[in-house]
């Protein structure tokens, strides 16, 4: 069951953090960190430190659908794409 889920968590970091470098522009200096955990609701949030916010946690979660959201509703949004819309 561990292993499992450190596979999950490793599997949800990997991917936020080839979203925000691939397709919102991010740079791998502009991530100093990105963390999942269990939760009841959703059931795997990311929280992502940016280097110019290294106090502020940004959750994120995929829905399991590798359709990234931010959940939490502190500006700015860090994903640009949804602001483009």
């Amino acid at each position: 069951m561990y292993a499992a889920l450190q596979f999950k968590y490793n599997s949800l970091e990997k991917n936020l953090r080839e979203y925000l470098i691939n397709v919102e522009g991010y740079s791998e200096s502009d991530l100093l960190s990105i963390k999942a955990k269990l939760s009841s609701m959703p059931k795997f949030p990311v929280y992502v430190r940016f280097a110019n916010e290294p106090d502020t946690d940004y959750i994120f979660t995929d829905r399991d659908a590798s359709d990234w959201k931010q959940l939490d509703p502190k500006e700015p949004q860090r994903l640009k794409k949804v602001n483009q819309q």
